[in-house]
Parts: C-alpha cells; structure tokens; sequence
C-alpha cells in the first residue's frame, strides 16, 4: 500500500487530506440528479422570462424622499400589474418599474397614467420605455450566446494551460454550475432577465477560477508526490485550497 512506501507516510501524515476521492460517487449521483431536474423542468415549463425578454413597459419615477418599495409593490400589483419588477436607484428616490404587458404606442399614456395614480402625488413619472418583443428577442438570444461563448472560452482557456483531459473536465464541471443555476431559476420559477444573465456568467467566471486553483495545486502536488497514487494527490491538491475556496465564496455570498 501506499503508506507503506519509504518517504510517503510522513509527508501524508503531515498534510492530513479529507478523503474526497472515496466519497466522490455521492457527488456523481448529485450532480446526476441536478441535471436530470434541471432538464425536466426547462422541458417542461421552461424560464419565467422577465421584461427584458418577453417586452413591456418600463416607468420611472422620481420623489423628495426615498420610496417605501414594499407599498410601491403592492399597490402596483393592486392596479392590475402582477408580474411588475420595482427597483430603486438614486439612494432609493427613483422607483423603476417594469411591467410585462403587451401593448402599442397609443396604450402607453393610459399605462403612464395609471402608474401616476397609483403612485399619488408628488411624483414626477418619466415617459415610459417600450420593450418590444423582437429587441427582447434579441436580447434573450444575446444572453444565450453570451453564457455559450463563455464556457467555451473557458474551456479553451484550460485547454491551452493545462493538459486536454484538465481543459474537459473544466468545461463539463463549468457547464455543470452554469445549468444548475438555469435549472434553479426554471423550477422556482423566478423571473430570469439581463440581470441573472450576469450573475451566470458571473458564477461561470467563479467556477473556473477556483477550478484553475485546484488544477494548479494539483500538478505541483504530482511533482512532489511523484509515488502516490493521483486519487490521494487529489484529495491533497483539494484539502489544501479548501480554506481559500471556503474563504471566497463565503465573501462573495456576504
């Protein structure tokens, strides 16, 4: 056995990894799960597409003081509008408010009108913005080019540093975090727009950097430990960047 090798249980001894290899098939099964749910469901029901790919009308308004969101929420909803998205900018006194409905030029001061009302007065609402369904489109389509693009871009990337079967796995490991971010937002349901589109990226742009860490420490680690098996020079490789990887995501979550 390994540790019965001359030189090896000292240098072992002192790293002390966790065992990730022999429980690796748990995260296969996982993984399994995830994408099949994640399948079924962009099959079955697909993304709940927000303003910026289905179209609508988009209103902002402006006041003195910062808006109470959780009223301007509900009492847009109350007037009819149930599927709005409010936002604030401008230390929160401008209140954006997308609507996804469908309508014409001559519809838009009824719509504007409405918002007005039911903001009350002293508001100062802008001239709306119309999102027409073939800019959402284009956008949506845009959005999917984008996150393509990019993991393959990754792929590539690793490809080139490393070694082929590094550059797949990182491609695979990437894609995975990528659709299993889609595939959250398919079975909630929650809306998915522009802005989740740069939070995919955003956690393909993480994946692959702490997958680079990773795969650096493991080709350093296989020149150190030239007679251990690779399955114990992964569990070493992951073991000692496992602080730095805890460490940044727990950053970026807060």
């Amino acid at each position: 056995m390994w540790w019965d090798k001359p030189g090896t249980k000292k240098q072992v001894d002192e790293t002390k990894p966790f065992p990730f290899m022999k429980i690796r098939w748990i995260g296969f099964i996982v993984t399994g799960l995830i994408f099949v749910a994640t399948t079924v469901s962009l099959a079955t029901q697909g993304l709940n597409l927000g303003l910026d790919f289905t179209g609508g009308v988009q209103i902002e308004a402006t006041q003195a003081t910062p808006f109470d969101v959780g009223r301007v929420r509900d009492e847009i909803a109350k007037g009819g509008f149930h599927e709005s998205v409010v936002t604030t900018s401008n230390s929160g006194k401008t209140v954006i408010i997308r609507l996804p409905v469908e309508t014409g030029a001559d519809e838009v001061p009824a719509i504007k009108d409405k918002v007005t009302q039911i903001l009350g007065s002293g508001v100062k609402v802008e001239v709306p913005a119309v999102v027409g369904p073939k800019v959402s489109g284009e956008l949506f389509m845009s959005g999917v080019l984008a996150s393509i693009l990019a993991v393959a871009a990754i792929g590539a990337y690793v490809w080139f540093r490393f070694e082929v079967k590094f550059g797949t796995g990182a491609f695979i490991t990437t894609f995975h975090d990528v659709y299993a971010v889609v595939g959250l937002f398919s079975i909630t349901q929650l809306t998915f727009d522009l802005t989740i589109v740069a939070g995919v990226l955003t956690v393909a742009g993480y994946s692959i950097n702490d997958t680079v860490v990773v795969y650096d420490r493991i080709r350093e680690m296989l020149k150190k430990y030239k007679k251990l098996p690779i399955s114990q020079v992964i569990d070493i490789s992951i073991t000692s960047t496992l602080s730095r990887t805890l460490i940044t995501s727990l950053a970026t979550m807060l």
